[in-house]
């Protein structure tokens, strides 16, 4: 079954890399961007999103902000974060709050899609 992917990140040639890097799991999951959090929250509003991935630095909204609400109104959708701007106590505090996984960057992107299939609960064909 297609499960959808939910990439938010403003940098937008990190977005196309994730993108290009998932298109051979193509017929397992759909991606879908956002360039930051007030359009991810209008994604969510309309789209049965899966998995959430997300930045945590952006313009508009920014990841804090759409944690808190996805933990509010999605609470069973799970969170990847990845950021550049990583410490032990940000970790901490987002294991704290139910994030399925947290990646600094620049990330390992066999390790990312191995917690992207792991979250969803599928195998990974290629």
């Amino acid at each position: 079954m297609l499960k959808y992917v939910l990439v938010v990140e403003d940098e937008k040639t990190f977005q196309l890399t994730l993108l290009d890097g998932l298109r051979k799991y193509e017929k397992d999951l759909r991606v879908l961007t956002a360039e930051n959090g007030k359009v991810a929250k209008e994604i969510l509003g309309t789209l049965p999103v899966d998995l959430i991935i997300t930045d945590l630095k952006m313009p508009e909204m920014d990841g804090m902000t759409l944690l808190a609400y996805i933990r509010k109104y999605h609470p069973y959708v799970p969170v990847i974060v990845m950021t550049a701007f990583g410490n032990p106590e940000l970790e901490n505090w987002l294991q704290s709050i139910g994030v399925f996984a947290y990646f600094e960057k620049p990330l390992d992107f066999i390790e990312l899609t191995n917690k992207i299939f792991g979250a969803l609960k599928l195998e990974k064909s290629v």
